[in-house]
């Protein structure tokens, strides 16, 4: 696609960060590559002028995105504007020529897993260009002023078939693997259902399968949790809605880990700036108010009884994040034609499984990618 407008090198739309990443770097955060004070000053007279270099120049001194032991690799940031929004991508690869292409869409909606990538990309990006993308309204890709009718699923969805054709046309591929994490995993199935010509196989973690359905197992699961806690001021305020809120699903380890401290992780990145959690906040609630505002495009991916494409779930043992319950995913694979449909347990962990596990996350899809022939 052509027509889709990359800066290169240069790059407008990260300068209201320059001077936080600046800081950050000076206050001694090591970063890949061994960026260097007379960086950061040039990046300080960058800031200055309107201008910002490609963030990765940022971080690794941009030597990653065409290194000199192999010209197909690359490790870059960099936006994209795609139908009229611009929107950030991380891609990683130790050869673009040969790896295929790997998407990650995100949960949320908001939820970008950019800044926990540094945890399971090590071994994915030798095997794979691994593609992270924030949607539009999340994290990097969002901004004050957007058109809050087109953050939705149904546009979303159209920015993530525009992306991959883009992808597909730059790395001169046929198809890609395609990973949906969450509400991400519902813009997947749709994409598979619609359009199976485009991927080599479907990942689903923490898939979505029948939100109602769902919403009573993990309610079941919350109460009794909660009873066993003897915890009697949220058991009332379950009981008032019969909904299992996340911030109790949080609190009683059915998100994530409780040793794990996201936001800990996220400030390791080496692409971690100042201010970033406070963008990762507006992101999410800017993006959940407005997603969950508008139309509704896509049937249950429990609908979809049907489909040429592989399906491969990743599913935490203790995933009971409201819309996400493990067992429809099970029942789900029984019943689905498809080449295969396999489910494979993650056994410590939640919803956040490349984070909980990131070795065996990584792991287990470079053998999805042994076991998948591609054209």
């Amino acid at each position: 696609m052509a027509g889709y407008p990359f800066a290169g090198i240069a790059l407008k739309g990260l300068e209201p960060y320059a001077g936080k990443l600046a800081r950050t770097v000076l206050r001694g955060r090591k970063l890949p590559g061994g960026t260097t004070l007379a960086t950061m000053n040039h990046l300080i007279r960058i800031k200055e002028t309107g201008i910002l270099l490609l963030f990765i120049v940022l971080t690794t001194g941009i030597n990653s995105c065409k290194n000199h032991t192999n010209k197909y690799a690359t490790e870059e940031f960099y936006k994209v504007n795609i139908n009229g929004c611009n929107e950030q991508l991380l891609i990683q690869s130790s050869d673009t020529l040969n790896n295929p292409i790997l998407l990650y869409l995100h949960g949320g909606p908001g939820s970008s897993l950019m800044m926990y990538s540094h945890l399971y990309s090590d071994r994915l990006k030798k095997h794979f260009t691994f593609v992270n993308w924030d949607m539009r309204g999340t994290a990097l890709s969002y901004h004050e002023g957007m058109d809050t009718t087109r953050v939705s699923e149904k546009q979303i969805a159209k920015d993530a078939l525009t992306l991959i054709h883009y992808l597909m046309e730059k790395y001169h591929q046929k198809k890609i693997y395609l990973l949906g994490h969450s509400f991400g995993s519902v813009l997947g199935m749709h994409l598979i259902d619609n359009y199976p010509e485009l991927f080599y196989a479907y990942v689903g973690v923490g898939q979505v399968m029948n939100f109602k359905e769902s919403v009573e197992i993990e309610y079941d699961w919350l109460h009794d949790t909660l009873t066993k806690a003897e915890n009697t001021s949220a058991l009332e305020r379950i009981e008032q809605n019969h909904f299992p809120y996340i911030d109790l699903v949080v609190k009683y380890g059915g998100h994530h880990n409780l040793s794990i401290n996201l936001d800990s992780v996220i400030m390791k990145s080496p692409y971690y700036f100042e201010g970033y959690l406070e963008l990762l906040s507006n992101g999410k609630r800017f993006s959940s108010t407005y997603v969950g505002r508008n139309v509704k495009s896509f049937k249950n991916p429990d609908e979809i009884k049907k489909t040429s494409v592989p399906l491969y779930f990743f599913e935490g043992r203790n995933d009971h994040v409201i819309a996400c319950a493990p067992e429809l995913v099970a029942n789900y694979c029984k019943t689905v034609k498809a080449p295969l449909a396999k489910i494979i347990w993650f056994e410590n962990s939640a919803h956040y499984v490349p984070v909980e596990e990131p070795m065996k996350f990584q792991e287990e899809l470079i053998k999805i990618l042994n076991e998948t022939n591609k054209e």
